[in-house]
């Protein structure tokens, strides 16, 4: 077992690039500033975790100083993500009452370290789905895909790739929380604006206009579609509305 435990010094301004074979949870006591991947930045203030997965080349940086207390350790058994995931502690900052205990035991036995790791990560998983960064980054997801609905270039996939989480992991918190995937998401956007253009322009657009309007290219697709959430085809909705 391998278990590494360091904090930066007071006045530390950047930390160079560096990646781990292991999950590092770093959790952030002062200072603003990013945490700096090859792909993306971070951003972190006082109460910030963030966890980056193994072989992920990363460093911290802050213009007016940081500091911070860095866990690694064999967190796979709890995680499984690809890209840092960012949270904030609790109210009552439990979070960095643990990072204290398992600093100030750092040279005690590994297995009352490995105890205190594991407790620790325990505490992590369970704030993951409550987090307001988390919430945030739905929020985001939500807005985006409603803005851009009509798109029909619009890509999900890419929302997700710059929500700070994997997208697999962001999916499933999505899910969760609406009840839907973002694609099903996006779909149901798109067939309820599609709802509301037949209402409003009845015969004036046809019903491929409306399909293209709505974000569907294709409207024997588009038709398909509509059928399964309204229940009926979009020319027999619009006959109720002639």
């Amino acid at each position: 077992m391998n278990i590494q435990i360091s904090r930066t010094q007071d006045g530390t301004i950047s930390y160079p690039l560096h990646s781990h074979k292991n999950y590092e949870i770093m959790y952030y006591t002062e200072g603003t500033g990013f945490l700096k991947t090859k792909a993306k930045e971070y951003p972190f203030v006082p109460g910030t975790i963030i966890i980056v997965p193994p072989n992920i080349e990363h460093g911290s940086v802050s213009l007016s100083g940081f500091k911070n207390t860095c866990i690694c350790y064999d967190f796979g058994w709890v995680f499984d993500f690809k890209f840092p995931m960012i949270l904030k502690d609790n109210e009552i900052s439990e979070g960095k009452t643990l990072v204290e205990i398992i600093f100030y035991n750092r040279f005690a036995s590994h297995d009352y370290l490995d105890s205190l790791c594991k407790t620790y990560a325990t505490f992590l998983n369970t704030i993951m789905d409550d987090s307001d960064v988390t919430n945030s980054a739905i929020k985001e997801i939500i807005r985006k895909i409603s803005i851009s609905a009509n798109d029909s270039e619009f890509n999900v996939s890419t929302v997700l790739n710059f929500s700070g989480y994997s997208k697999d992991y962001i999916r499933t918190v999505f899910k969760k929380r609406t009840g839907k995937t973002p694609t099903e998401f996006l779909t149901s956007v798109r067939i309820d604006n599609a709802c509301h253009l037949i209402e409003l322009y009845k015969n004036s657009l046809s019903l491929s206009e409306i399909a293209e309007r709505s974000g569907f290219l294709d409207y024997s697709y588009f038709s398909k579609l509509f059928k399964r959430h309204v229940g009926e085809t979009p020319i027999k909705y619009r006959e109720k509305y002639l």
